[in-house]
């Protein structure tokens, strides 16, 4: 495929310093570390918009009209709250007709003739910035993502994504543009220095400063990038630079943007301030060979979910686990040749040791597995977890490992953000494989991933559970580590591996997908799905069958689960919001299991298995959901993957259990800051006799 030049011009690519995403495991059952989203999370356009109600153009119903002619079932997410179309989506197929060409191309041609649509003119889509461009091998569709700019400055999340198939059809269009920029702001000269909005952070964070931070000789250029002097607020240097806010139709902002590392390492905060009154406008939180491994084996979840139970040892020995696609050089290469240069449990995807003592560095002497690679260490589970620290590191990178590489056959490769060293020419950033520190000593009953964007290293810190004498050790709890380097993928691929900053709003799934990925890598041949699945039953030493950490089991059975979409109303934000989410997502994965059974072959990912397609689905469907999505946009995102996929058989099936649930295509979502949206149980016209057909089964 003939790549464009985009060095220069309107489609420009630029690089931009790091924001990052931390996901935690928390929820209402879990001990709090750290609590919910009024803490870690916040956006003022939230409450400043809670009020405001707008209304669609005449021009933007004319265009929406016309674009109806030629795709029948239509879909327009309007966000009323803002003023801002943010999705078109076909529900059973594209949007356009085959065509050849450079999907770019293809894809911006299908924007400007319905810019009217999206509420766009054409001075929104005159200066774009490529921030990424995905294409997937799997499934054969490229993601493309844009930024909107203003004068020189990036306009915050303001991302229009376009998604187009192997054919040159477009399969959706989502737009976080505000129109008529050059009216909505007052300028991009800032009152406040960057000094000044750091200041205004400290504040907000009830930090009080020893000294007035102070502001460092700015770089040339309209972003004013500066490094910012101050002592007491951030373990790594502060450097701000102006950005643009949008804040709602006709109305945006000239902020400072940078991030803060909290002194007690809990949290890595990307903040907006605003340049003329500096006052915090958003605040979120980015801290989510021949070789052998006695472990808790995929699918074991855990000491309790496989026999001999505790205290005996139930663990077994893997040899060569790793996957010659993904992981071709094996588990402890990152030379990208032949033999093992590390023989402690390092490699190209994951670096696992103890950090008890929470410096964030791997300890002075760590588990080696000597240079056959053969890393079998004792556990005794009746002592503390200190006692077997070289089996639970050795568990924690078999499981870091296991994910990358069944990921990776799914799409979460290379030129996708995935965490690797060494990218093997495929393309991506590399030198970001995961830091998986294991018995963390900075917290307990907890574990978090942090991810910086691509070609920057995460953290996963898993911590101990004092819910029993001796502690349990999250590390051997493989539905919290699945869990945890669940965010690491929702957030590379959500918004391209360039912007990991797209699931801080209130309804956003990331807790979800989590949950969703710990159900499914722990699933085996004999479940079904209205048996009650737990997440985390192991750290709150609870049977197999407790409730885990979330407030009801995910299953198919009402009597079991009782959740719907509008269920989110109430429910703390994110953890609450997002095991919702995971219902719906349980849901359909039992629809396709159920029809198509179910294969043990994760690896498999052209299978034909329910299990498998559904995994196709969802990894493709992240990559087609945009910035800051709703529970109905992350669904569209996925059956327009389906539509392209296993020739779009199971897209009825989709919208069958996803309307199940109340995300049907009448379902209302209540804007991506709302929790209140209003279920709907319709399918599209296409599916109507599929669904009736299904509901007599």
């Amino acid at each position: 495929m003939q790549e464009h030049d985009m060095s220069s011009g309107p489609y420009r690519r630029r690089l931009f310093h790091a924001v990052f995403l931390v996901g935690t495991l928390s929820g209402s059952a879990a001990m709090a570390v750290h609590s919910e989203e009024g803490v870690r999370n916040y956006d003022a356009r939230d409450a400043y918009n809670a009020q405001a109600r707008f209304g669609i153009s005449s021009a933007q119903t004319s265009s929406q009209a016309a674009l109806r002619q030629a795709v029948p079932e239509l879909m327009v997410e309007f966000d009323e709250s803002n003023g801002l179309v943010r999705s078109l989506t076909n529900p059973v197929g594209a949007l356009s007709d085959p065509r050849s060409g450079d999907p770019m191309a293809i894809g911006l041609d299908f924007v400007q003739k319905h810019r009217d649509a999206l509420g766009l003119g054409l001075n929104d889509l005159a200066n774009l910035e490529v921030t990424d461009r995905v294409y997937s091998k799997v499934s054969g569709t490229t993601n493309l993502y844009l930024r909107q700019t203003y004068r020189g400055l990036p306009v915050y999340n303001g991302q229009l994504q376009i998604n187009v198939d192997r054919d040159g059809r477009v399969l959706s269009v989502h737009s976080d543009f505000l129109p008529a920029l050059e009216s909505s702001l007052a300028g991009t000269t800032p009152r406040l220095s960057a000094a000044d909005a750091v200041v205004g952070v400290a504040k907000h964070l009830g930090v009080r400063l020893s000294a007035a931070p102070q502001s460092l000789k700015a770089e040339p250029g309209a972003r004013q990038r500066t490094r910012v002097a101050v002592e007491g607020l951030s373990t790594e240097p502060i450097d701000a630079e102006l950005a643009v806010l949008p804040v709602r139709r006709g109305e945006a902002r000239l902020v400072w943007r940078f991030q803060v590392h909290t002194l007690d390492t809990d949290h890595a905060y990307d903040v907006t301030v605003d340049a003329s009154t500096g006052e915090v406008w958003t605040r979120f939180d980015w801290v989510a060979a021949d070789d052998a491994y006695r472990v808790y084996p995929m699918p074991v979840e855990s000491p309790n979910h496989t026999t001999p139970l505790p205290p005996a040892d139930g663990r077994v020995l893997v040899s060569n686990p790793a996957n010659a696609t993904a992981s071709p050089y094996g588990w402890h290469d990152t030379n990208g040749a032949a033999g093992a240069e590390y023989t402690t449990l390092r490699g190209n995807n994951v670096h696992a040791y103890e950090d008890t003592n929470n410096d964030g560095l791997p300890p002075a002497v760590q588990p080696d597995c000597t240079s056959l690679i053969h890393c079998d260490f004792p556990i005794t589970l009746t002592g503390a977890p200190s006692t077997y620290i070289p089996a639970a590191v050795t568990n924690l990178f078999y499981w870091n490992n296991i994910i990358h590489d069944v990921q990776y056959q799914y799409g979460f490769d290379e030129a996708s953000g995935n965490f690797q060293v060494n990218n093997y020419g495929r393309g991506g950033a590399g030198n970001d494989d995961v830091r998986a520190e294991a018995q963390d000593g900075g917290g307990m009953n907890n574990a978090n991933f942090m991810t910086p964007p691509d070609g920057q290293r995460p953290r996963m810190q898993m911590y101990r559970w004092n819910t029993v004498t001796p502690n349990k050790d999250g590390d051997l709890d493989a539905g919290i580590i699945v869990h945890e380097y669940g965010h690491g993928i929702s957030n590379r691929l959500v918004g391209g591996p360039s912007n990991v900053s797209c699931l801080s709003n209130r309804q956003q799934p990331g807790e979800g997908i989590s949950d969703f990925l710990s159900l499914f890598y722990t699933a085996k041949a004999t479940d079904t799905g209205a048996q009650g699945r737990g997440v985390g039953t192991y750290a709150l030493n609870q049977p197999t069958t407790g409730v885990g950490i979330r407030p009801q089991r995910y299953s198919t059975s009402s009597a079991v689960n009782t959740w719907t979409y509008a269920s989110i109303n109430g429910m703390a934000v994110p953890h609450g919001v997002g095991a919702v989410f995971a219902q719906g997502m349980w849901e359909a994965y039992w629809a396709l299991v159920n029809h198509h059974g179910f294969s043990a072959n994760l690896y498999d990912a052209t299978g034909t298995a329910g299990n498998q397609r559904m995994m196709l689905y969802f990894t493709q469907g992240l990559k087609n959901t945009p910035c800051s999505p709703t529970f109905t946009q992350v669904r569209d995102g996925i059956i327009t993957a389906a539509t392209t996929l296993h020739g779009g058989e199971d897209v009825c099936r989709l919208w069958t259990a996803f309307a199940a649930f109340g995300m049907g295509t009448n379902a209302v979502s209540s804007g991506s800051g709302g929790t209140t949206p209003t279920n709907g149980f319709a399918v599209p016209a296409a599916c109507a006799a599929f669904s009736a057909t299904a509901a007599k089964l």
